[in-house]
């Protein structure tokens, strides 16, 4: 067994929920679970000077560039060793350089093309630069080799949502909501692509059911809110608007709203014409064929320039 950043597959499983902070918590477990024995073991062919170990020790104690420095001691000691690769990516993602990270994790594939959360990891990391389709991409890959991982679900369908791919980022939530039925987060998501979709009913079930995990959240009755008013509900549109305020009494945007679906459901009364006169309509006879006597107006006389 080696001191690294890496975790066993069970271990990564277990926390690939609670991202972005999975590449920080890899470190402390990894730590917390290799002795001084077997770190010492550890320092002989498998860590050629100990730089895996010395890595793993900074990363703990948050001195990054040092960790990415014993890192890459380790890469030049052992270069085709892909835990070296993982370890300096998630010290470079720790230190905010994601372009050297995904350096790091396009070398990581190549070596372990098989490791689904290596893809997934790559994914990520691309994702974090608005690279979207290559996100996709790698997502994907990760996703055909583990189809159990939420985590690659939930990651691809924000990709999708971002892309307003509406259909494709339900299907990714759907799968997260099938593992994790209380997931807020996934259930805002695809009633928002539904919404988009003009699923209302749809995203209505999925609000609703975020209003049921979350009570006091004014979000989430606005969210639902727009979509009844969408749907030309007013009245229930108008319950959550009234809702909302009472969680958030100065929201602004609330107010407006609940003004514009209560006019709908309570229209200012029209007031019909009043019937004319039969001394109006006289008046107005008179004062046609007066018009009509006087004949027609004079022609203008051209203009001079």
């Amino acid at each position: 067994m080696t001191s690294s950043l890496q975790t066993s597959a069970k271990m990564r499983t277990s926390i690939s929920g609670l991202r972005p902070l999975a590449f920080a918590l890899f470190i402390f477990a990894i730590c917390a679970v290799v002795p001084p024995a077997l770190a010492a073991t550890a320092r002989g062919a498998a860590d050629p000077g100990g730089h895996t170990n010395n890595g793993v020790r900074y990363a703990r104690e948050k001195k990054y560039d040092k960790a990415i420095s014993e890192f890459t001691f380790a890469i030049q000691a052992q270069p085709n060793d892909p835990k070296n690769y993982e370890n300096r990516a998630m010290a470079f993602r720790l230190s905010g350089k994601t372009t050297e990270a995904l350096a790091d994790l396009a070398r990581l594939v190549e070596l372990r093309p098989k490791d689904a959360q290596a893809w997934i990891d790559k994914g990520e990391a691309e994702l974090t630069q608005g690279k979207r389709d290559a996100a996709i991409n790698d997502l994907s890959r990760g996703i055909e080799l583990n189809g159990q991982d939420v985590n690659a679900h939930r990651l691809r369908a924000y990709a999708f949502l971002q892309k307003q791919d509406w259909a494709k980022a339900i299907d990714d939530y759907s799968s997260v909501l099938a593992k994790s039925p209380d997931d807020a987060s996934a259930l805002e998501s695809r009633g928002y692509a539904y919404r988009n979709m003009g699923k209302y009913n749809e995203a209505l079930a999925d609000f609703s059911q975020l209003i049921k995990l979350r009570p006091n959240d004014p979000e989430a009755y606005r969210r639902r809110g727009l979509t009844y008013r969408l749907a030309k509900d007013y009245a229930k549109a108008a319950a959550d608007f009234r809702e909302l305020l009472r969680l958030k009494p100065d929201d602004a945007d609330a107010g407006a709203r609940l003004a514009y679906v209560s006019a709908q459901l309570h229209p200012a009364p029209t007031i019909p014409p009043r019937p004319i006169t039969a001394e109006e309509a006289r008046e107005a006879a008179r004062q046609a064929r007066a018009r009509m006597s006087a004949g027609p107006p004079p022609t203008p006389s051209p203009a001079k320039h």
